[in-house]
C-alpha cells in the first residue's frame, strides 16, 4: 500500500442516487468480462464508485497465519500494490470470526483504537463480508471503508452481499486451478523423477508426453520420441500383438501385459507394461498412458532357468528301428509346467520304447518346478524292472506327498511301444487321449481309458491298456491341452478337429515335419495372441517293422 494516500477531501462522483437495478448492472458491466486478477480490481474499483466509498477491496484470507492477503485495493481513485495484513484488531477479524456481513456505520476510530491503518486513513465507517466457499467455509472477504458515516442501508448491504458471492466463487475457481495446477506439478515431478518409464499418447497412439526413464531405455532423446508413434519402439512381434488386439488394449481399464520394445542401439528389451486411458470431464477417451518396467534381469533368471528345464528334455529324435519320433515343447513363459520324455529300455526289457507326456497345472516357475520334481520320480521308478501301471502307481504315491500343499496336479498319457509285435500298451492318468490316425482307412482312434490326475490320490491304482494291431503308416499323437484351447483373436479355440485334419494332410511327412505343421498352425491361428498356455506334442509314426533293433 502506498503510505502517501490520504482520504480527506477525496470524493469520487456519487451513484447512490441510482436505484438497485442500475446500481447491479453498473457493477456487472464493469466486472462481466474480466476473470482472475482483471476481476477483483474490476470489482472493487466498480464497487468504491457505485457505493460512494473512499476504498474498496477483496481479499483471501490465510487460515494458518491470520492474514488476509489483498486481491485488489482500491482507494484514493486508484489500485493500491498487493499486501498482506494481519486481521487481530481490525474490524475484518469479527468478519472472517462470526463469517457474516460487519458493519460499523461511524466512530470506527473510537472502536478500534490501536488500529494504526484506520487511524492513518482517518476512516469513520466500514462494511465487509465473508466469501464463503460451497462448504461454508471462509476463505476472504470483500469491504468497503469510507472517511463519513455510511448509514445502514438494506438494499446496499443486499447487492454487497451479491458480489460477495460473485468474488468467492471467482476465488474458488482461482484456488481451484492452483489445486491443479499443484497436483500437476506434483505428479510431473513424481513422473519425472521415477524410475520406471512413463509414456502419454493420444487416441491414435502418438506420444505426445515421456520421462527422463523412457528416454534411456530407449536410447534417444525426448525430442526425437515426442510426436513418433509408440509402435515405432515395437518389435514386430510386439507390434503385431498391438495392432491385433488395439480395440481391446485402447478401450479398456488398467491394463496389463508383457512386450519387447526395441532400443536405438538395436537391443530387444522385455518389458511389462502397465496401461490405462485417459478420459476427459465427460468420460470419453482422450489418450492413453502407460507405466513401462524393464524386465531384462528378472528376464534373464528366467532364461537360464529355462535353459536348464529345455536340457531335461530329450535333446536329439531317438532312431528306433520301426518307428519315427519326434516331440516338442513350448513354454508360455520362459518355463513352463509341460513334460515329454522318450524312455527306452528301462522297464527290463529291451524290445520296448516310451513315450511320456504330462502336463501340471498352471504354468510359469512354480509349475516347472513340480515338473522337474515329477521327472525325477519318474525316471528314477522307471529304471527299476515292473509294468507301466506300477510305474504310475508308484509315481503317484511319491507324487501325491509333494504335491499335498500345493493344489496342485498332474496330467500325464504314458505309452509304450513293442514295434517287433506291432503293439502299444498305455496308462491314462487323467490326460486328454492320445489318439492313432490310420492314413489307410481315413480314421482316428483314441486311445481311452480311466484314470485319475496324478498328485490327487496317493492310494490310488492305474489300470493299463493295450492294442496290438498297429500297422506300418499310422501316426501317433500325443498332446497337451495348449494346443487344442489356443484362442484367435475372435476368441473361438482352435480345437481338436483342426488338430486332426493337420495330422491328417501331413500324414506322408516325418513326425517332425508333423509337428512343425502344428505349431505353424498354431502361431498363425493365434496371430498376434500371446501364447496362454504351454503346447506340447509327439509324434510317433510306424514304419515297417523289420527286426527290432536300437541304434
Amino acid at each position: 500500500m502506498q503510505e502517501d494516500c490520504k482520504m480527506a477531501d477525496y470524493h469520487p462522483q456519487t451513484v447512490r442516487g441510482l436505484d438497485e437495478d442500475a446500481t447491479v448492472r453498473a457493477i456487472l458491466e464493469g466486472t462481466a468480462t474480466a476473470t482472475g486478477a482483471r476481476f477483483f480490481a474490476a470489482l472493487v474499483e466498480n464497487l468504491s464508485n457505485v457505493l460512494d466509498t473512499y476504498s474498496s477491496w477483496v481479499t483471501e484470507y490465510i487460515e494458518q497465519s491470520r492474514q488476509l492477503r489483498v486481491l485488489a485495493f482500491w482507494a484514493d481513485g486508484q489500485l493500491e500494490e498487493e499486501f498482506r495484513l494481519q486481521i487481530k484488531g481490525t474490524p475484518c477479524e469479527a468478519v472472517i470470526k462470526n463469517a457474516d456481513l460487519v458493519h460499523y456505520p461511524d466512530n470506527i476510530v473510537e472502536l478500534f483504537p490501536d488500529n494504526d491503518t484506520i487511524k492513518f486513513f482517518s476512516a469513520v465507517s466500514y462494511m465487509g463480508v465473508p466469501l464463503l466457499d460451497s462448504n461454508g467455509r471462509v476463505i476472504g472477504n470483500l469491504a468497503v471503508m469510507d472517511n463519513q458515516p455510511m448509514p445502514e442501508e438494506p438494499r446496499s448491504q443486499v447487492l454487497f452481499r451479491i458480489f460477495a458471492a460473485r468474488a468467492a466463487a471467482e476465488l474458488q475457481r482461482i484456488q481451484a486451478e492452483a489445486e491443479i495446477g499443484k497436483r500437476e506439478e506434483k505428479y510431473r515431478r513424481i513422473v519425472e523423477t521415477a524410475g520406471e518409464s512413463f509414456i502419454l499418447m493420444d487416441r491414435n497412439l502418438v506420444i505426445t508426453d515421456v520421462n527422463n526413464a523412457f528416454c534411456k531405455l530407449i536410447g534417444a532423446r525426448r525430442e526425437a520420441i515426442i510426436g513418433t508413434s509408440a509402435l515405432e519402439f515395437a518389435t514386430p512381434d510386439f507390434r503385431q500383438f498391438i495392432e491385433t488386439n488395439r480395440r481391446e488394449i485402447l478401450s479398456g481399464e488398467n491394463k496389463d501385459f508383457e512386450g519387447t520394445v526395441a532400443s536405438k542401439s538395436g537391443r530387444d528389451i522385455p518389458v511389462l507394461i502397465h496401461g490405462n486411458v485417459l478420459r476427459d470431464d465427460q468420460g470419453d477417451i482422450i489418450g492413453n498412458m502407460a507405466f513401462i518396467t524393464d524386465l531384462s534381469e528378472q528376464k534373464k533368471s528366467l532364461t537360464l532357468a529355462g535353459e536348464i528345464q529345455k536340457s531335461l528334455l530329450p535333446q536329439n529324435s531317438l532312431q528306433i528301428q520301426g518307428l519315427d519320433i519326434a516331440g516338442r515343447t513350448a513354454a508360455c513363459d520362459e518355463i513352463g509346467g509341460d513334460y515329454f520324455d522318450f524312455i527306452q529300455g528301462q522297464e527290463c526289457s529291451n524290445n520296448h520304447f516310451s513315450a511320456v507326456v504330462g502336463d501340471v497345472t498352471g504354468h510359469g516357475v512354480d509349475a516347472a518346478l513340480l515338473m522337474t520334481t515329477a521327472r525325477a520320480l519318474l525316471r528314477m521308478r522307471a529304471s527299476q524292472c515292473g509294468g507301466i501301471s506300477q510305474i504310475v502307481t508308484e509315481m503317484n504315491r511319491q507324487l501325491s506327498l509333494d504335491f499335498a500343499d500345493t493344489g496342485r496336479f498332474m496330467t500325464l498319457f504314458y505309452a509304450s511301444l513293442d514295434p517287433q509285435n506291432c503293439s502299444i500298451e498305455w496308462v491314462r492318468a487323467g490326460h486328454d487321449p492320445a489318439v492313432i490316425y490310420d492314413p489307410n482307412q481315413d480314421t482316428f482312434e483314441e486311445l481311452a481309458g480311466a484314470g485319475l490326475a496324478l498328485g490327487v490320490d496317493e492310494n490310488f491304482v492305474f489300470g493299463e491298456y493295450c492294442k496290438s494291431d498297429l500297422t506300418p503308416g499310422q501316426i501317433i499323437a500325443i498332446g497337451t491341452d495348449g494346443i487344442w484351447e489356443t484362442f484367435n483373436k475372435d476368441g473361438r479355440m482352435f480345437g481338436k478337429k483342426r488338430f486332426r485334419n493337420i495330422i491328417r494332410e501331413n500324414a506322408h511327412l516325418t513326425a517332425n515335419q508333423i509337428i512343425d505343421a502344428v505349431y505353424q498352425n498354431l502361431k498363425d491361428y493365434a496371430l498376434g495372441l500371446k501364447q496362454a498356455d504351454d503346447i506340447t506334442l509327439v509324434i510317433i509314426k510306424v514304419d515297417v517293422p523289420p527286426d527290432f533293433s536300437a541304434d
